[in-house]
């Protein structure tokens, strides 16, 4: 055959090959080596379990899911999904995943515990996305090692389980057997670390890149480093019992954050604000000078910080804006 017909078949070969997607190895006439299986419950966060889920399935890992009775779980968002298999039937893991979401019942289920606790024992590894951290805890197999979680959960975690060590500079803490994740997407970047683990980092780039997923096998982002952590807690304050809040904007970075909310109370905003003076006070913020007297200062890890409030009439004319920034300088 001439050569030039052969070229045109085997470009398209190649070029099939190449754009080929990797499937879950989920097939029911498939063995795949590794074996993961992942913990569902109601109040489960989507984004925890079905992320990693199509990570490990890219990877060609068998994927299935278990929950107590193997009846279908209802998300935090209200999805229902029904796993796989219950406690009872559940087949061998060699990677245990305990995703987050509202765990508050599932982290007192003592069922749900010893499960995760037995099959601990047994899997490679275990992961936790976000507030599966505190799970994880509630078992004992955190005590005496680190773990991070979903930022907003960093403080009542450490709180609840002060045998656990939680840090927030990572996304993700790797104790060698255990490895926790931060708040939700993190999952992703935690799951490719751990197909790195079991096979080698080029195998979690090639997955990676087939998701079109920018992973840094470093860590790179980490929401809990974000300035707002550093805004005022405001825990004692008497609010207006008529007052209705709406959150409108939460953004920033490292350096600086704005914090936007809708208020409909019949307290006007000055007298609104007055009500935090105690507690910043007490949270060691200072009076700054600015315009309207709704500035304060501290200092922050060596540099002054510096906090705003700022109010306007909402656009509709229905009730006021409230807009809290800060800066660290």
């Amino acid at each position: 055959m001439a050569l030039h017909r052969l070229i045109r078949p085997i470009a398209l070969l190649l070029s099939w090959l190449a754009a080929a997607p990797v499937h879950a190895a989920h097939a029911p006439h498939s063995q795949p080596e590794i074996q993961v299986g992942i913990l569902l419950f109601d109040g489960v966060q989507i984004v925890d379990f079905a992320a990693p889920y199509e990570v490990f399935g890219q990877a060609g890992f068998g994927v299935s899911t278990v929950s107590a009775h193997g009846k279908a779980v209802t998300t935090a968002m209200g999805l229902k999904v029904t796993p796989d298999a219950s406690f009872a039937d559940a087949p061998r893991f060699d990677v245990l995943l305990v995703p987050g979401g509202d765990v508050e019942h599932a982290e007192r289920d003592p069922v749900l515990l010893d499960f995760v606790r037995t099959r601990s024992g047994q899997a490679k590894q275990v992961l936790s996305v976000c507030t599966g951290a505190s799970i994880l805890a509630a078992t004992g197999l955190l005590d005496g090692l680190k773990a991070t979680t979903f930022h907003n959960a960093l403080k009542p975690m450490a709180a609840a389980y002060p045998k656990v060590t939680v840090v927030d500079d990572v996304r993700w803490a790797d104790n060698g057997k255990i490895v926790t994740s931060a708040g939700l997407s993190s999952g992703i970047d935690a799951a490719l670390h751990t197909i790195a683990k079991l096979r080698d980092e080029e195998a979690a780039r090639a997955v990676a890149l087939h998701l079109e997923y920018d992973w840094d096998p470093k860590g790179g982002f980490v929401r809990a480093r974000m300035a707002d952590r550093h805004l005022p807690e405001l825990r004692n304050v008497a609010w207006p019992k008529d007052m209705k809040l709406q959150r409108l904007i939460s953004v920033g970075d490292v350096e600086s954050w704005r914090k936007r909310y809708r208020i409909t109370s019949a307290t006007p905003p000055d007298a609104l604000l007055a009500l935090m003076h105690d507690d910043l006070v007490a949270e060691g913020w200072q009076p700054g000078a600015a315009e309207g007297g709704h500035a304060w200062q501290k200092r922050i890890d060596g540099r002054m910080g510096r906090l705003t409030f700022a109010t306007r009439p909402a656009n509709d004319g229905a009730g006021y804006t409230l807009e809290t920034a800060i800066r660290i300088e």
